[in-house]
């Protein structure tokens, strides 16, 4: 009789050669990128600038509301400060009661940097072929206006090109500022030999007489030039524009006013040309949309009313 063998027991898992089989490693998830930096915005005028720029407005009629807010801000702050001001109502009540105050605060206000032939390769296009040009399709003298004059550095070396132009009836120069303190310096018609570094030796010789002061060199104009500049002052966002102008040179001084402001002191710009009148800027300087204003791209720096 057959006998039923006995159940074999069940076998172990085989091992592999490299030994015991491990569990599969998990990878933890992969963290999210950091969220992208918010653009930082410009902090907020403080509310002492606003009372500021009332005060200010009400009291010489300037608007600083069309100058870039946080530059102007800043450079108000730091000439509070150095009048011992806390803070900017402090500053607009010593103005209100301290010409001398007031006339340094104007004059820090507006930026007066220039020189004679500022930037001399642009003058040198402006008289080998733009004032040509504009001498040939006017009538008569030139008529020019130097925007933003500052000193006087500007509208003197215009003069200068216009005498070299004709020997003629060269024109007229209006040359006109924010600032009345430096209309008064721009009107003596003196200048140091830094102002001078880019006038050529002949024009030095035939446009200038050295007149020593006080130990300093010091150079003045000939009458001849002065008898052409016109100096009166002038608020660009406010005051009636000249019309019929050859010639506007308006050169580093839109830069800080608001986008807004300079558009509309473009506009009028155009305006204030004759057809076929150039306007000439500052070497850093564009006219943002320049052709939708009605502006004819010139030069690299010379714009054209069409016409």
């Amino acid at each position: 009789m057959a006998t039923e063998s006995a159940p074999r027991p069940a076998r172990a898992p085989a091992r592999s050669a490299a030994g015991p089989a491990r569990p599969p490693t998990r990878r933890p998830p992969a963290a999210a990128p950091p969220p992208a930096p918010r653009a930082r915005s410009a902090p907020a005028p403080g509310a002492d600038y606003e009372r500021f720029c009332a005060g200010v407005k009400a009291l010489t009629g300037i608007a600083l509301e069309h100058y870039r807010a946080g530059q102007m801000e800043r450079r108000l702050r730091t000439f509070g400060g150095r009048h011992e001001c806390a803070d900017l109502d402090e500053l607009l009540a010593l103005i209100r009661r301290d010409a001398d105050v007031k006339d340094k605060f104007l004059d820090h206000m507006t930026i007066n940097v220039s020189e004679l032939f500022r930037n001399p390769e642009r003058f040198e296009e402006l008289e080998r072929r733009w004032l040509p040009e504009l001498q040939r399709t006017g009538r008569g003298g030139l008529k020019v206006w130097s925007a933003g004059c500052s000193y006087g550095a500007e509208p003197y070396s215009l003069a200068v090109l216009l005498q070299e132009l004709t020997s003629g009836t060269p024109g007229q120069v209006l040359a006109s500022d924010l600032d009345a303190v430096i209309l008064a310096r721009a009107r003596r018609g003196r200048f140091g030999d830094q102002d001078l570094k880019n006038v050529t030796p002949a024009r030095v010789a035939k446009w200038f007489r050295r007149e020593d002061a006080d130990g300093q060199a010091a150079w003045q104009v000939s009458e001849r030039l002065k008898a052409m500049v016109r100096f009166r002052q002038h608020n660009l966002l406010t005051d009636r524009y000249p019309d019929g102008l050859d010639l506007i040179a308006c050169r580093n001084v839109v830069i800080y006013f608001t986008d807004e402001a300079k558009d509309e002191i473009y506009r009028r710009f155009l305006a204030a040309l004759r057809p076929g009148g150039m306007l000439f800027v500052g070497s850093t300087e564009r006219v943002n949309g320049a052709e939708a204003m009605g502006w004819e791209r010139a030069g690299s720096f010379f714009y054209r009313r069409p016409g």
